[in-house]
């Protein structure tokens, strides 16, 4: 679970939530009581971006079905596309 703390808090205690985010912890950061951004561990990053890169993979096939209009050849570009994104050929 992650640890909420403000930007004021990382203004304060850089070095402190840098030492726990290396530890493992995550971190999600708010300014006026709304979440802005998130502090992970590095090896977690690599996690997230593939996390993305899958749903905005996602949400191509489904506006291309919902229009009817996709092609094989759109197909082929989207899993190319995917394909890329994870280092295989």
């Amino acid at each position: 679970m992650s640890k909420i703390i403000s930007v004021q808090d990382i203004r304060q205690s850089l070095a402190a939530i840098a030492n726990q985010a290396q530890a493992g912890e995550t971190f999600v950061v708010v300014r006026n009581s709304r979440p802005v951004f998130k502090i992970v561990p590095a090896g977690d990053a690599d996690t997230l971006r593939r996390d993305a890169s899958l749903a905005e993979i996602t949400a191509r096939l489904d506006a291309a079905k919902a229009s009817g209009s996709l092609s094989s050849s759109e197909l082929d570009l989207i899993i190319h596309e995917a394909h890329a994104e994870y280092g295989r050929k």
